[in-house]
């Protein structure tokens, strides 16, 4: 066998598996997810209940169902997250935590979660905020 030939073959299998990595059938917990949040210092920048719109961020309760940029916070609406155009969802949610200025360059959110149990928990936990 020439070396090459098992080579291909992880490449294909690491192929193949990426999909399934990055498959949203990771369940969160929301109780978890308030943990991570909280650790995380996304309260600095987000408000989680509907009294609190003095941050920087926008206010995250509703969030999920919500269209992209359209939140008052401190710093304004964001017209990057307007032209993004998504409305938040567990997908859309995952896939721009993980990296929010590669997904939607000029955001002025820093926070990252690489990490794809603990954003399913931080969104199993943005869904329990509702209006």
């Amino acid at each position: 066998m020439f070396p090459i030939r098992p080579l291909r073959l992880f490449a294909m299998a690491a192929l193949l598996a990426t999909p399934a990595a990055y498959a949203s059938d990771t369940k969160g917990d929301a109780a978890k997810g308030k943990e991570v949040f909280e650790a995380s210092g996304c309260p600095a920048c987000h408000g989680v209940t509907k009294e609190d719109n003095s941050k920087v961020g926008p206010n995250l309760v509703g969030v999920v169902g919500r269209k992209a940029g359209t939140v008052q916070s401190l710093l304004g609406p964001s017209e990057n997250l307007k032209k993004y155009g998504v409305t938040w969802s567990v997908e859309t949610l995952d896939e721009f935590l993980v990296n929010p200025n590669a997904k939607v360059p000029g955001t002025a959110m820093a926070g990252i979660l690489t990490d794809p149990q603990q954003r399913a928990d931080v969104i199993a936990y943005l869904s329990t905020l509702k209006n």
